[in-house]
């Protein structure tokens, strides 16, 4: 684009994938960061040369929690020592057993019977040595609860440092990704096919002798998406019937754990000789196993609660309670497992909360499956305080967080369900949550730190509280998405609220520095991401609102939209000022009070923007144009709006494309009547709607035509109207594309001069300016992270320049003026 003009010329798409912290203004300019270029369907040559970029790439597809050892399933499910030895023999024969002819094996039962715990077991013993990978689903964690990471999972645990895969597979799949980038945007089968069976094609079986071949699938059930189970399953059938009938020589064999729902038996039928299963709850060793976790447990709470027992009197349980839970269990561990953290609590004498569990009685016959346990998820919510707020909690738990942003941010600090985010989200007193949950010991995960989520122990929990029918005055369903996005929306909007209270121009000019520089510190103690999350996302959230309440509107009338989005650029985030007309939109659409609805009606047509003189005056020149984009920005716009301003003020994109240290800038209101001030030392430029639509309309006219564009420039440098005699542009869009790029110079560098407004379109007067213009400009191309400062010597070349007289005495002066020479006179 623009030919002639240096490092703008894109020919071709360009995809960027992001990760890690980067700085990304453009499409083909510069960028900072881990980042992956991918041009024409190629890739960038950082990918092809360096192979951790590839992985790092593949670490990014994949669900880090779904693996057996990760920190969100902490403590993972496990078997008590001494139970499920029959099936842990069984399993342990299967995967070790070279020679079998089943290759998928079907562990199944119901909720709470201890699958995943036989998993985990499996998993810890064998890993490295059989078991390749693992992927463990659950329905309460949305980066685990669905078929799009599981293949990317998979292969990076391959490819992970200590696997004995990674030598021989990892180069294999390094490869694939290399060749084709976009594969992760392919269907789950076309991954499988090309991360999975064709690398593994390419190894010979004597290799396949040594290393581990068994994938471990926990919770298939938990798979959300039904037909995403059954797309699964099929995907292992197909792969195991191949290998048995000698068509694809990889040897993988499948442990798949679930519940036995519907489409998941369905699926198995088909796999006929190539599949073994087991039903957990036949296992006659149940209740031995069960009454043996039991004896263990309860003699680890007498000797943790052997002052709150009584002394001297019959052993504590006595014989029968212990045979009664047993039988009560009915094969759920989890019943067992819960009964035990319900007892162990120092809020209560232990043996008074034994004797409330046993007092349940349940009538045989009941509707529900899970009777027994309903009764003790019962027992537990009733020993809870303020039951209105608990409730808003477990709603929050057993909602899964809506992802409304664009995947290049997310909370790392903190995680959604965190005590710290939790509080914000239901505006809780800091440290008032724990004490909520004291009494749910039993049913929730809660971490001892702020920051990582609170997780409910088991599923059944979940399924209990969301079944009104089960659980009847404790009914917890989940929250809708403008229930959820309500309550997000409010987060992210009180969170932007402790940055404006400490906006500089709300302050008087007297304590501006004061204000300016505790500003900066705000800025940089609240570099965190949820800051940066609520500059960027705030209004993805609050338009999925239906009917906002009182404390969201209430939010919304104080919520100062130009200290939000100075805090957007401190962020490194150009905003999309074209997004308010989708907040207009949304506000109008519910009713929002009009004074709201024409506080935030005229940011969408322009606002004002200031620098302080810390920085270059080239460099804030360059981005006002970059932030004006955001009214109306498209990716051609970008590349043709770049391309002009390089040629026309000779200032390289790449010097200039970002901000880089110098982000703190002030956004005020267009109205400079208004009380939001700044210093005079200040830069000051307005950037309208209207700019940015002309820059618009010109790129979409001409950005196919590059005849057209170097029209446009000789029209823009010469001052002349080719483009519009051509009938390329409109008449009054060059006017004000002339007009605007000559008023912008001036304002940064010689609005002293007092030139005419008609100085660009009057061919007597204006061409010699213009070119003076240009040549003062440039003549400062070895300088310009200065560019003409008052203290700035005249560069020699002005006076050796073989010039026309006349124009050589107006550059001399331009030089004097700005420094203040006497000589002028």
């Amino acid at each position: 684009m623009f030919n002639g003009s240096n490092g703008t010329t894109i020919q071709g798409g360009a995809h960027n994938t992001v990760g890690g912290d980067q700085n990304i203004y453009t499409y083909g300019y510069e960028v900072h960061g881990n980042v992956t270029n991918v041009y024409n369907g190629g890739i960038s040559q950082d990918l092809l040369d360096d192979p951790k970029a590839t992985l790092q790439l593949l670490a990014r597809k994949a669900a880090p929690n779904a693996c057996y050892d990760s920190e969100q399933r902490f403590p993972p499910p496990n078997c008590h020592p001494g139970t499920r030895k029959r099936i842990l023999e069984d399993l342990g024969k299967w995967i070790e057993d070279d020679s079998k002819v089943t290759k998928a094996f079907w562990l199944y039962g119901s909720a709470g019977v201890g699958k995943s715990a036989i998993a985990q077991n499996l998993a810890e013993k064998y890993i490295r040595k059989r078991v390749a990978a693992g992927f463990f689903f659950s329905r309460n964690d949305s980066t685990r609860d669905g078929l799009e990471p599981f293949v990317a999972s998979i292969a990076y645990q391959f490819c992970k440092p200590g696997s004995p895969l990674r030598p021989v597979l990892g180069p294999l799949i390094v490869q694939v990704i290399r060749s084709d980038p976009n594969l992760f945007h392919a269907s789950c089968e076309i991954q499988f096919e090309k991360l999975i069976i064709e690398p593994c094609s390419k190894i010979e079986a004597a290799e396949w002798e040594n290393l581990p071949n068994t994938i471990i699938i926990d919770g298939l059930d938990e798979c959300v998406h039904i037909p995403s189970q059954e797309r699964l399953l099929t995907i292992i059938q197909k792969l195991a019937i191949a290998h048995r009938t000698l068509e694809i020589p990889v040897p993988w064999t499948f442990l798949v754990c679930s519940r036995p729902e519907p489409q998941i038996r369905d699926a198995f039928d088909n796999f006929r000789m190539v599949l073994r299963r087991l039903d957990v709850n036949s296992s006659d060793d149940a209740f031995r196993d069960i009454k043996k976790y039991f004896v263990d447990q309860f003699a680890v709470l007498r000797a943790k609660h052997h002052r709150a027992l009584p002394r001297g009197g019959s052993p504590w349980p006595r014989g029968d309670a212990i045979d009664q839970l047993a039988e009560r269990a009915q094969g759920q561990f989890i019943f067992a497992a819960t009964v035990i953290k319900f007892i162990d609590t120092r809020d209560e004498p232990p043996q008074d909360r034994l004797d409330a569990v046993l007092r349940i009685y349940i009538e045989r016959g009941s509707d529900s499956p899970y009777s027994d346990l309903d009764l003790l998820y019962h027992q537990i919510l009733s020993t809870c305080q303020m039951w209105e707020k608990v409730q808003l909690v477990l709603r929050l738990l057993v909602t899964s967080h809506f992802e409304l942003g664009d995947g290049v941010i997310h909370l790392k600090e903190a995680g959604w369900r965190s005590v710290m985010i939790i509080e914000g989200l239901l505006n809780l007193k800091q440290g008032k949550l724990t004490p909520l949950l004291s009494r749910l010991h039993s049913v929730l995960h809660i971490p001892g730190d702020d920051m990582s989520n609170i997780t409910v122990a088991h599923a059944s929990f979940t399924e209990f509280l969301c079944d009104v029918n089960r659980s009847m005055n404790y009914h917890a369903p989940r929250m809708s998405q403008s229930e959820y996005c309500e309550c997000v929306t409010l987060l992210l909007l009180r969170s932007l609220s402790t940055l404006a209270l400490h906006y500089p121009p709300h302050n008087s000019l007297d304590v501006f520095t004061t204000t300016f520089s505790s500003w900066k510190r705000m800025l940089a103690k609240y570099q965190v991401n949820l800051m940066s999350y609520s500059c960027r996302y705030w209004h993805n959230y609050c338009t999925k609102v239906r009917s906002p309440g009182t404390d969201l509107l209430v939010a919304l009338r104080s919520f100062d939209p130009y200290c939000a989005l100075a805090a957007s650029l401190s962020y490194n985030y150009w905003p999309r000022v074209d997004r308010w007309a989708e907040v207009l939109e949304w506000a109008k659409r519910t009713n929002l009070r009009g004074d709201v609805i024409e506080k935030w009606k005229p940011l969408s047509s322009g606002f004002r923007i200031g620098f302080p003189p810390t920085i270059p005056r080239g460099k804030a020149l360059w981005c006002t144009f970059e932030i004006e984009r955001c009214f109306c920005d498209r990716e051609f716009n970008v590349q043709f709006q770049r391309a002009l301003l390089q040629e026309v003020y000779s200032v390289r994109a790449r010097k200039y494309g970002h901000l880089g240290n110098d982000r703190v800038i002030m956004i005020l209101p267009a109205d400079e009547g208004g009380p939001m001030r700044l210093p005079e030392n200040w830069i000051v430029a307005h950037l309208t709607q209207a700019n940015a639509e002309v820059f618009e309309r010109i790129s979409v006219a001409l950005r196919h035509d590059f005849d057209g564009q170097r029209l446009l420039l000789d029209d823009v440098r010469d001052d002349t109207w080719g483009s519009v005699s051509h009938n390329l542009v409109d008449k009054d869009d060059l006017v004000a594309l002339k007009l605007h790029l000559k008023k912008r110079w001036m304002q940064f560098f010689l609005k002293d001069l007092g030139w005419p407004s008609n100085s660009l379109s009057s061919p007597s007067y204006g061409g010699v300016k213009t070119a003076a213009s240009k040549f003062v400009f440039s003549s400062f191309a070895d300088n310009r992270d200065n560019l003409l400062p008052a203290h700035e010597q005249p560069h020699p070349a002005v006076l050796k320049y073989p010039l026309h007289r006349r124009l050589k005495r107006y550059i001399v002066r331009i030089y004097r003026r700005k420094r203040g020479d006497v000589e002028e006179k």
